[in-house]
């Protein structure tokens, strides 16, 4: 008995450990920073990876998590691939701030969580969030950019519809615009904005047809379809579509671009994507959270389509 319970701790031990070398290995040798402001009395949190040589001016990444997650888990979700194309460049610094009790304010009227009821303000954050490592790292100021999963998402929908030239682009991962009834900013003027968006056919928290969102038997309101939440954001970038890219057989790219205003628009389409982040380095399947695709790694698509200008980017290159 002595021994079957001393095998069955070292078991427990081994799996522990393992799971910690795959969660925090990409930052045994260079850890994560905090650092916390004071917003409307409230502390709010985000922890940041910085590359070991960086160079001077870098860019700034806000990455905002979705609902019910911690700031770290986004760092896992997205496989530290933000951070790892960072350390290849040595010229971008990667935020993940923390949503108040694991949401973000996100301007949709039916949220049911605490972020909306105590209406956070989670666009001051970002701004001082900015305005923290503009001192710290004096960041390039037309260099800043805002990736959003699910409730993140819809964060980076509401930045993009109300302090439009705060990010200089913008990316959504599972999200799509909240429908009219259901949106604080639906009046807000059109602007246009550069902007990504990353949607699965067979999601099922954030519909693809559009429809009412509801997680754990709370409903988040109605939802707009995929597709009509891209032709909202190519309508406001006034953008052409110039070409269409696949990848593998089940996920494609459909790209836009105006090159009058310098915007530009692209639609990452998913077959068989589920509410994830598809990427090589994260795969743990979590049935909540549907089929991951193994075809797209949606981190460095986000981080091409940021970085590359749109002739490239529409030859794949």
């Amino acid at each position: 008995m002595r021994k079957m319970i001393i095998g069955a701790l070292l078991v427990l031990f081994v799996a522990i450990a393992a799971l910690f070398l795959y969660t925090y290995r990409w930052n045994i040798g260079n850890p994560n920073k905090s650092h916390s402001l004071q917003i409307d009395g409230y502390e709010r949190t985000f922890i940041y990876h910085v590359p070991k040589h960086l160079r001077p001016n870098p860019k700034l990444i806000i990455v905002y998590h979705g609902s019910k997650l911690k700031s770290f888990m986004m760092q896992m979700m997205t496989g530290h691939e933000f951070d790892l194309l960072a350390d290849q460049n040595q010229d971008a610094i990667i935020v993940y701030p923390q949503g108040y009790m694991g949401n973000w304010n996100d301007g949709r009227i039916h949220a049911p969580y605490p972020a909306k009821k105590l209406n956070m303000d989670d666009v001051t954050f970002t701004k001082e969030i900015i305005q923290y490592f503009k001192a710290q790292y004096h960041i390039d100021p037309t260099q800043i950019y805002a990736v959003g999963f699910s409730n993140g998402g819809q964060m980076a929908f509401r930045l993009a519809a109300t302090v439009p030239d705060l990010f200089a682009a913008y990316a959504t991962i599972g999200s799509t615009l909240p429908a009219p009834e259901n949106n604080l900013f639906a009046h807000s003027p059109q602007q246009p904005v550069s902007i990504i968006l990353v949607n699965g056919q067979q999601d099922g928290i954030v519909p693809f047809n559009g429809g009412e969102i509801i997680l754990k038997g709370e409903s988040y309101g109605m939802a707009e379809s995929a597709l009509s939440t891209v032709a909202y954001w190519q309508a406001a970038a006034r953008a052409t579509e110039i070409s269409t890219l696949q990848f593998g057989h089940t996920a494609s790219q459909t790209n836009y671009y105006n090159k009058e205003n310098g915007k530009k628009v692209s639609f990452v389409n998913i077959k068989d994507g589920g509410h994830n982040v598809p990427n090589k380095n994260f795969r743990i399947y979590i049935p909540l959270l549907g089929h991951i695709n193994k075809d797209v790694d949606v981190p460095a698509v986000i981080w091409d389509f940021f970085f590359k200008d749109p002739i490239s980017l529409s030859r794949g290159k």
